[in-house]
């Protein structure tokens, strides 16, 4: 029997201390919820779980991001509805100011009410934004929508100018013939083909407008292939001078060089052509003809908003789903997380339950190892 050191309250000090360790560890993962609160608790499970906590934030703000494109896309389509009425209108009025029971004063009228149509597509194409940026100008191009949590995963969009001016020239581009009964010298049919200007491919080209070749007015046609040359009547080929009495043209304006360049290729080199002319608008009182050159540029612009409102459509279509996926992605990505990271509240309770025994068991043996050293007491007595 010793008193210098008194061994089995020693024991019992360093159980009940690693007791208390272990109970203060439980009430810190049953308080706080994670079983991961240091890098001490699981140095490989904190490792896993801080990866998996960047690709869920990173997707929850990418599916944040899709959404917001969604918004820009509807914003731009819904202003797209509003062209795609106007174009309508404008080529109801084309029908009506070619029908030969008007008067001249009849379609000044119908023609104040085209030029305030296009005027006023122009001004929607010029004021409608997203987040102050411009969507249909035409410098709304490739602008990419971070739909990944890691670099590079993006989804382009790509929205052309939908100005007048650009619509004019892509209807130029088309090398568009309509027919009327109007021989001016702008018409060309089966007896009165071009020579001198024809081409290995069976294409010739042709100057149409007021005589002066510029690069705005030339376009060309397939004699073999267009069935209204071959029709009675004459056929014109779609020119710049033939809309200016609704709306003047830059080509300096144009925004898509694809149309550029097909309203310029050869050209130069047949007709001696420069680029940058314009086509002022024009005060004479639109006849028969103009109307139904309005009437072929109305189709043609309705085609191309209606491709643009189009691709528009499948990319809404494809954002959605594209968020449906990320969002599923996060919910599975965060289940697994929260495998490793989180309490498991019923098996932490266990186990404070039994340290909170142990605890008090282990106070009552450190209690009754130091009343041990009493008996050494009567011995010296």
């Amino acid at each position: 029997m010793v008193v210098k050191h008194n061994i089995t309250a020693m024991n019992s000090n360093r159980m009940f201390n690693m007791t208390n360790k272990s109970q203060a560890k439980s009430t810190e993962k049953l308080s706080s919820g994670y079983k991961i609160n240091r890098a001490a608790d699981d140095a490989a499970g904190l490792s896993i779980s801080e990866k998996m906590r960047r690709q869920i934030r990173g997707l929850t703000q990418a599916s944040a991001n899709a959404a917001d494109g969604i918004s820009c896309v509807q914003t731009a389509e819904g202003a797209l509805n509003e062209v795609h009425d106007m174009l309508q209108r404008m080529n109801e009025l084309a029908v009506k100011g070619a029908n030969g029971t008007m008067t001249t004063t009849d379609r000044s009228y119908v023609q104040m009410e085209v030029r305030q149509l296009m005027s006023e597509i122009d001004r929607i194409q010029s004021t409608t934004t997203f987040n102050e940026q411009n969507l249909l100008d035409g410098t709304f191009r490739g602008i990419g929508l971070q739909v990944g949590a890691e670099s590079g995963q993006h989804i382009a969009i790509t929205i052309g100018n939908m100005c007048t001016n650009d619509l004019i020239a892509s209807a130029l581009s088309k090398g568009i013939c309509y027919q009327t009964n109007d021989g001016t010298p702008l018409c060309n049919n089966e007896d009165r083909k071009p020579t001198g200007n024809e081409r290995p491919d069976g294409y010739y080209y042709q100057a149409p407008g007021d005589g002066v070749s510029t690069h705005a007015k030339i376009g060309y046609v397939n004699l073999n292939t267009i069935g209204q040359w071959k029709e009675a009547g004459h056929s014109h080929l779609l020119s710049a001078y033939d809309l200016t009495v609704f709306h003047s043209f830059s080509y300096e304006a144009i925004t898509d060089e694809n149309v550029k360049n097909r309203l310029t290729t050869d050209y130069t080199s047949l007709w001696g052509a420069t680029g940058g002319t314009e086509e002022a608008l024009s005060d004479k009182a639109p006849d028969i003809r103009y109307f139904q050159a309005l009437n072929v540029f109305a189709k043609s612009a309705i085609e191309d908003v209606s491709r643009t409102r189009s691709d528009l459509g499948a990319i809404q279509n494809r954002l959605e789903h594209t968020i449906s996926n990320l969002d599923n992605i996060v919910e599975n990505t965060t289940s697994a997380e929260s495998a490793i990271r989180d309490t498991d509240i019923a098996t932490e309770m266990v186990k404070y339950a039994n340290n909170n025994i142990l605890a008090q068991a282990g106070q009552s043996m450190l209690s009754q190892a130091n009343q041990g050293n009493q008996s050494a007491l009567a011995l010296l007595q």
